[in-house]
């Protein structure tokens, strides 16, 4: 049961450690997406207000706005897919320590069931001994 229990922690350990993989990818991607947003937003602004150097590149910024808005859709189509790998791999993660409890738990109503048989089969060679029988004879 020892073994059954270390693998049944071994594998609640790999599913932890692929949702905090999963959660990381998440976040990470969501701060791609505001870093990429916020370099956008700037570059939209530039182009409000109007100078004779953005006048000469307004059609490369306007070109990068476009580029910016794909990654930006691409990255949120990765972050929805992170998302459902990070809940998938957090109910597995869940699943794995609901069967370590268990299995915690049978460890444990066995050990405590041995512990009583062996009260119990103490208590009769005590009282068989008070009466002078051996404990086999009961």
């Amino acid at each position: 049961m020892a073994s059954a229990i270390k693998k049944l922690r071994r594998l609640a350990d790999v599913f932890h450690d692929l949702e905090t993989v999963e959660r990381v990818r998440v976040s990470e991607l969501t701060r791609e997406i505001a870093s990429l947003r916020a370099t956008q937003d700037d570059i939209l602004r530039s182009l409000e207000n109007p100078s004779t150097i953005n006048g000469l590149f307004t059609a490369l910024l306007s070109s990068r706005v476009g580029r910016l808005e794909r990654r930006i859709q691409q990255l949120s189509r990765e972050r929805e897919i992170a998302l459902k790998r990070y809940a998938e791999a957090a109910a597995r993660g869940r699943s794995a320590g609901r069967l370590l409890a268990e299995a915690r738990g049978e460890e444990a109503r066995k050990r405590e069931q041995a512990e009583l048989e062996a009260l119990l089969e103490f208590k009769e060679s005590v009282a068989a001994q008070g009466r002078g029988k051996s404990p086999r004879s009961i």
